[in-house]
């Protein structure tokens, strides 16, 4: 394992959950794929998620040329490479994408050529993460949302989360909502509640208040644009603790995060921050502040071994809407009685099918 040969991408759509439709989240299953061939035939695989994803395919392409040959052990040099070459102004967007997936594949690469599991190379800090599903979407009526969130905690994971500011519902309502969920559940089980950045501060202050006696873990993304003084200044306003950061690409963002005191939760996600590279750099910075992490934002295959790996890793969400991806793998971790038992084969601990059977999905090869 030291040359590379080749670099793809690949555009796959899956199918929509039915539950999800009018959330933000809906066009989740789309998203994109990376493989880095070395000389010897060793094959790395990394994910990034749906937003321009064609854009980013194509990125990914462009970058096959710069890195061919290159010693694809040296994960951190190609980065900065890549950035001097094409993002020397440290945008975020497309690029960082771009990044995630090829830094995610290099890892996987390393850790099979190496014949390790990548959690394991990572630090091996833990062998198995404790789980939670979100399962609560917007698609559901409130008897429908309390069953599955009920049937979910019955399964055994540690607790759930559920989407509000959705589905053209207002904070009274979604309040009704989240009440009914958290006397379904009882007190033990984790609850938690996810806006995707769609609230404004008095709107989100108002709905905090409003379910305040719920006992929610984590108001997750609960303002505009993850925007950290709106964030710092919520944070200040109610009882409920605060989580961001799972499509956030910016490490000055989740540095400023920490220092501004804009959350309690800090929530990166490989797939989108920068890779598994840039993710053990915000675990770090979150061992530092003491803040604890919680994965979110979907790809649990892709972020499993990172919080298994160091030390300051969570909870890791098993994310409803990205159920039809399941049907790609032909190497999958399944959580048991909401724990993920981390495999011993060496990789990341995930492997796709190359033969699409799952009805409705597409592939698209750039």
């Amino acid at each position: 394992m030291t040359r590379i040969r080749a670099i793809t991408a690949q555009v796959e759509r899956l199918p929509a959950v039915k539950a999800a439709a009018n959330y933000a989240g809906r066009e989740t299953p789309t998203f994109v794929r990376c493989r880095v061939e070395t000389e010897d035939g060793l094959v790395g695989t990394g994910v990034t998620g749906r937003f321009l994803a064609e854009e980013v395919a194509a990125l990914i392409q462009r970058m096959e040329e710069p890195l061919r040959g290159a010693d694809a052990r040296a994960i951190e040099a190609i980065g900065p490479r890549l950035t001097a070459q094409y993002n020397t102004r440290n945008a975020t967007g497309a690029f960082v994408s771009a990044l995630s997936a090829l830094d995610m594949a290099l890892w996987d690469l390393r850790a099979r050529g190496l014949g390790e599991p990548l959690w394991r190379l990572l630090g091996g800090a833990r062998s198995a993460v404790p789980c939670y599903a979100t399962v609560g979407l917007p698609g559901y009526d409130e008897a429908q949302l309390v069953k599955v969130c009920h049937d979910a905690v019955e399964q055994g994971f540690r607790g759930v989360k559920m989407l509000v500011a959705a589905g053209g519902r207002g904070v009274a309502e979604d309040a009704k909502r989240v009440r009914a969920v958290r006397d379904a559940l009882g007190a033990e089980p984790l609850l938690m509640l996810d806006a995707n950045c769609g609230l404004d501060v008095a709107t989100a202050r108002r709905l905090a208040m409003l379910v305040e006696e719920c006992d929610i873990a984590w108001f997750e993304e609960p303002v505009l644009g993850n925007d950290l003084a709106a964030l710092a200044s919520l944070r200040r306003a109610i009882r409920i603790p605060i989580g961001a950061g799972q499509m956030v690409q910016s490490m000055a963002w989740f540095r400023d995060a920490l220092a501004m005191g804009a959350v309690d939760w800090l929530q990166p996600n490989a797939a989108f921050c920068g890779g598994i590279s840039a993710a053990l750099r915000i675990l770090t910075l979150a061992e530092a502040y003491g803040t604890p992490v919680a994965h979110a934002g979907g790809w649990d295959i892709a972020n499993a071994a990172l919080m298994g790996g160091h030390a300051q890793g969570g909870l890791l969400e098993m994310h409803g809407a990205q159920l039809a991806l399941r049907q790609r793998l032909s190497e999958d971790m399944t959580p048991e009685r909401g724990v993920m038992q981390l495999p011993d084969r060496p990789g990341i601990g995930f492997a796709f099918r190359e033969s699409v059977t799952a009805e409705g999905a597409t592939s698209q090869k750039i």
